[in-house]
């Protein structure tokens, strides 16, 4: 298994040492209308010269050029000639890439693109300065003596910004220039590059989450942005998986997970350790920590808005890669001018070559520890009857995407898209003559259609419609030859068809409206059975969840609720960069009475250049949520169960949040800070756990404060921050406690101190993770004789402080001169010094093997191992 990665990694770390030994001082290239970046790219390794640029300054120039091996400065002279900047070599290697730095006179018109009616008292700014200036009443504007080394930004509130350079200037000649109206301005960024390259900070709190341009993060290969946004403040997963992420203190349940607007339950592969979203086919993802718009709904939490491929490709693209725990293919295909077909699809391997690699072992060993499937247990026996059936030790994983693109006219787009994934294990042990058998299939169905479009200046529109369906089945059997001694059944299926409808409306430039309507109808059925054999009779509760103590089981609902919502949202922008949203949503659900309203205010303002103010305040409502169930199943994985509110016995979920918090910009810092109130109603014990410490049914409530701070600067290439988490979760359950205790998900405080540097074709990042140990309830005392089991007070004690060290590596090179074929290569390594600490305990009752008695056995889920990972990506 070694060997064969080994070889893997043999190929690898050829294919980056045939890539950069090149270093050659003649060249014979052609390059016709390739992105002047790219191509720089290119001579770098083939000269040995390292290129000294900013983005903005290159962006957008296309070169052609046709180098015969020139001499050096020949070269830089015909790199100045071809794009009118400055070729300036210092040093040995190095070139700093400039304008020429004259100073011009330039002047024009102002315009909307659609009305062409000019767009007076405008914000022209020289980027990269504070230097600004405005049109006049009729849209003009002079500015002399200026030198415009990075460019003349136009601005003006509703409208995309647009970037000019020199040479969009006509020195006799004042121009026109058009501006176009952006409907959906409020996605306007504050803060570039918030963490890295690709993750940006929006005007309206959220945060965005851009795949292609997104760049290397610690201990991850793969752009997955569930992962990635774990790097944020308030963003964390206390059990290391993508399934399981909470957002400010609220549990993974209480998310609102999108994908082209099909509302997901479940997004995790190999029991929620990795995403199931392929990066190469996601371009954007918005997450909201707090302050969320009226048009979403029916989750309390966070939000993380998932976009497929929006834009119709130039030409046919196709991407394969490889890592070490499953292989994918993507290709966007362009079927004309205007319609385009994305597909992909990913599969884990390790079934078909018949052992894992190091990266897929390191997650089994974590996933399936304590577990009936923990195959280290079983080498440990030393029953030589004891052996796994041949064939009947499987499991893989795979998902696929299909997604069509139209553009019937240049302002309205339609999209079709369709999803599935898959997760399925067998095992079957033999042990002696009595077989046991572990069977779990888990599936996602998705299908989406999207029309937005605008027309004229002040409207907009979109009308959404998807379905989502969402299955787990979990069976678990003993059997003495063909009959079945004991089996345990868990089965879960969610189905949920929606449609939403909004208008959007520019009034003028600074006021906009946006209103809409939201319908969803869902069904959710639950089973939960054991049959543990002998003559009791099963205890059968198909209406409602039984508080006894009961060994023997059947317990089974199947609920619908429809959900009728109107929602509507009035913004306000008094300068640029600035946001005042007031929102208001009404919701009516069949499953009880009642109309629920649901307020929102969000204000974002600049008070200087530097600094803003950021408040948020809303109330959200919730009908579905998951049960946890805590009974000694064999396979303890995907326990989560969904389940719709039920009267009383499942109350209506009810949140009232509040942030209060300060960006400040000083001098390439970017320093963040959010302190936030949130108070929830409508929990059960049931949904958190508590079942170890009472069997006793309880309602209670949630107090959460907390504070995100995030550091971050910038120098060159080299980018470091600091983000810090303090968060305080306060349990109410009086039925369990006379006073209030921490909640599970209680972690005070999390640190992450990350870095990562840009240099050529590499990339480089190291980041280290801290955080508190999670709450728990230990066991007092227990009596042999009488099974009596006593926990000390719920949540007193605490798990081991966690920490870990994840790096990560990457290249990025040019299969041909063309920049349509190329390749990435990348390692990364988590948990680099391999230390592991139990992330929850739980405890289970067993026959002492000498004895015969019974006795207490505290088993312990411990984190990730030393975990290794590569990746090889092709693109064509």
């Amino acid at each position: 298994m070694f060997h064969n990665y080994h070889r893997v990694l043999s190929v690898l770390l050829f294919m980056l040492a045939c890539s950069t030994a090149q270093g050659q001082l003649t060249i014979n290239e052609r390059y016709q209308e390739i992105p002047l970046k790219e191509v720089l790219n290119d001579l770098e390794p083939k000269t040995g010269l390292l290129f000294s640029y900013s983005d903005e300054l290159i962006k957008g120039l296309k070169v052609t050029l046709i180098l015969k091996n020139p001499e050096i400065e020949g070269l830089l002279q015909q790199l100045a000639l071809a794009t009118g900047l400055h070729f300036e070599k210092i040093g040995v290697n190095q070139v700093i890439i400039s304008t020429l730095n004259v100073k011009q006179t330039v002047c024009g018109y102002l315009f909307d693109g659609s009305t062409k009616s000019p767009l007076p008292f405008a914000t022209l700014v020289i980027t990269g300065s504070s230097v600004g200036y405005t049109t006049d009443e009729n849209g003009y504007f002079l500015i002399e003596d200026v030198t415009l080394d990075q460019g003349l930004s136009l601005q003006y509130i509703g409208y995309a910004d647009r970037q000019l350079r020199a040479t969009d200037f006509d020195a006799n000649n004042c121009k026109n220039f058009f501006l176009y109206p952006e409907v959906e301005s409020l996605q306007e960024v504050v803060v570039k590059s918030y963490l890295i390259k690709g993750i940006d900070k929006n005007n309206d709190g959220s945060i965005s989450l851009r795949s292609d341009e997104l760049g290397i993060l610690p201990g991850l290969v793969e752009r997955d942005i569930f992962q990635s946004a774990q790097w944020a403040p308030g963003i964390t997963s206390i059990n290391e998986t993508v399934s399981d992420v909470q957002i400010r203190g609220g549990s993974a349940d209480q998310n609102l997970i999108l994908y082209d607007g099909i509302k997901m339950y479940n997004t995790g592969h190999f029991f929620g350790m990795l995403s199931i979203f392929n990066p190469d086919i996601t371009t954007k993802a918005t997450i909201i920590k707090g302050g969320a718009g009226a048009q979403y709904g029916d989750r309390i939490s966070g939000i993380i808005d998932i976009a497929g491929e929006t834009q119709i490709p130039d030409q046919t693209e196709i991407a394969i890669g490889i890592n070490g725990t499953q292989a994918d293919i993507a290709t966007k295909i362009k079927l004309g001018e205007r319609t385009a077909l994305v597909l992909s699809g990913r599969r884990s391997y390790t079934d078909l070559i018949g052992e894992g690699t190091p990266t897929f072992d390191a997650i089994s060993e974590k996933v399936f520890q304590n577990t009936i499937v923990d195959t280290e247990l079983l080498e440990d026996e030393e029953d030589e009857e004891t052996r796994l059936l041949e064939g009947e030790d499987t499991f893989f994983f795979y998902d696929a995407n299909v997604k069509f693109l139209w553009k019937p006219t240049k302002r309205d787009s339609i999209q079709v898209t369709g999803l599935l994934t898959r997760n399925d294990l067998l095992f079957r042990l033999l042990e002696e003559n009595e077989t046991s058998q572990d069977a779990l299939v888990a599936e996602n169905e998705g299908l989406s259609f999207n029309w937005s479009g605008k027309k004229g200046l002040k409207w907009g529109h979109s009308l959404e419609g998807y379905y989502s369906n969402y299955s787990s089945d979990y069976t678990n059997r003993f059997l003495d030859g063909t009959t079945i001694e004991e089996e345990n059944i868990r089965r879960n299926s969610v189905k949920d068809i929606g449609l939403n409808a909004t208008i959007a409306i520019t009034l003028n430039p600074k006021h906009s409206l946006g209103f809409g309507y939201h319908f969803s109808t869902n069904e959710v059925f639950y089973r939960l059975f054991r049959d543990e054999g002998g003559d009791d009779p099963i205890d059968e509760a198909p209406d409602e969840l039984d508080a006894e103590d009961e060994r023997d089981f059947d317990e089974t609902l199947n609920r619908s609720n429809t959900t009728n919502a109107f929602f509507g949202t009035y913004t306000i922008r008094p300068k640029k960069q600035s946001l005042v949203s007031l929102g208001i949503r009404a919701s009516r659900f069949s499953i009880i009475n009642g109309l629920y309203l649901e307020p929102r205010v969000n204000v974002e303002y600049p008070l200087k250049n530097d600094i803003r103010i950021k408040l948020t305040g809303e109330r959200r409502y919730q009908t579905v949520s998951q049960l946890i169930e805590f009974d000694d199943t064999r396979l303890r994985l995907q326990s989560g169960t969904w389940t719709l509110t039920e009267d009383d016995f499942i109350p209506l979920l009810e949140s009232n949040q509040y942030s209060a918090g300060l960006l400040w910009n000083p001098n390439g810092w970017t320093i963040d800070v959010d302190t936030y109130v949130k108070r929830i109603k409508g929990l059960t014990s049931f949904t958190n756990g508590f079942t170890n410490a009472s069997e006793e049914y309880s309602q209670g409530t949630s107090a959460i404060f907390g504070l995100d701070i995030l550091c971050r600067k910038k120098i060159g290439n080299y980018r470091i921050w600091l983000g810090y988490t303090y968060n305080s979760v306060d349990y109410r359950f009086d039925e369990l406690s006379e006073t209030t205790f921490s909640g599970n998900n209680d972690i005070t405080h999390n640190l992450t101190l990350s870095n990562t540097y840009e240099t050529g074709n590499w990339n480089f990042s190291l980041g280290w993770n801290f955080r508190s140990g999670a709450p728990f309830t230990a066991v007092d005392s227990f009596d042999g004789t009488t099974d009596d089991l006593v926990f000390q007070d719920i949540n007193s004690s605490r798990l081991p402080d966690y920490h870990r060290l994840d790096a990560s590596v990457s290249y990025q090179f040019k299969l041909t001169a063309t920049a349509t074929k190329k390749c990435i290569a990348g390692l990364s390594f988590q948990n680099i010094y391999a230390r592991q600490v139990p992330l929850s305990i739980f405890y289970r009752v067993d026959e002492d093997d000498v004895t015969g008695t019974p006795e207490i056995e505290q088993l312990e889920q411990l984190s990730l191992g030393f975990t290794p990972n590569f990746l090889v990506r092709l693109y064509f």
